[in-house]
């Protein structure tokens, strides 16, 4: 019973690992947008060039077949994330957290409160900015970049820290 009260519950997990997935997903298909050789990737004034697709991501040409292609993916994947993230803030305020775990240190319960607060307000930040730049409007570019960075440097402590601090049964 006190295992259980240290733990996160179910649908917690699920969403937390749903998310992972998620962004796992997401990141790697951003990267082999930006990695296509056909010119018409992410970048300031690209994709928008006469005879190319709509918004970013370069031609309408499909690369999955049936019209879907790496930047409908891509923003569909960053759709579910948002709802991913506003899933998890209303579960966490119904549901709660378990009890610190005695492993924890009072800084580092400080840097679990920073970075959780931190990815998950960039769970909304990246999707919307990068929702941004495929409608076409480069001037989000910069807060996109720098969110992306921020949530690598937050990502690195917090998964530093629960490996660390051997907190990963918590959540599996």
């Amino acid at each position: 019973m006190a295992d259980e009260a240290r733990a996160y519950g179910a649908t917690a997990r699920w969403l937390h690992w749903l998310t992972v997935l998620a962004l796992g997903t997401q990141f790697t298909i951003g990267y082999l947008m930006d990695a296509d050789d056909s010119g018409h990737g992410r970048g300031r004034g690209r994709g928008r060039g006469e005879g190319r697709g709509h918004g970013r991501g370069g031609d309408d040409d499909s690369l999955l077949g049936n019209g879907w292609n790496l930047v409908t993916t891509h923003v569909t994947l960053g759709v579910l994330i948002l709802l991913l993230a506003a899933s998890r803030v209303v579960w966490r305020r119904a549901s709660g957290l378990p009890s610190w775990s005695e492993a924890l240190s009072d800084r580092d319960r400080r840097l679990v409160v920073l970075t959780e607060r931190v990815l998950l307000g960039l769970l909304f930040v990246v999707p919307v900015t990068g929702l941004a730049l495929v409608l076409g409007d480069d001037d989000w570019l910069a807060l996109h970049v720098t969110a992306h960075i921020a949530f690598f440097g937050a990502l690195v402590a917090h998964v530093g820290l629960v490996l660390r601090r051997g907190l990963l049964p918590r959540m599996i």
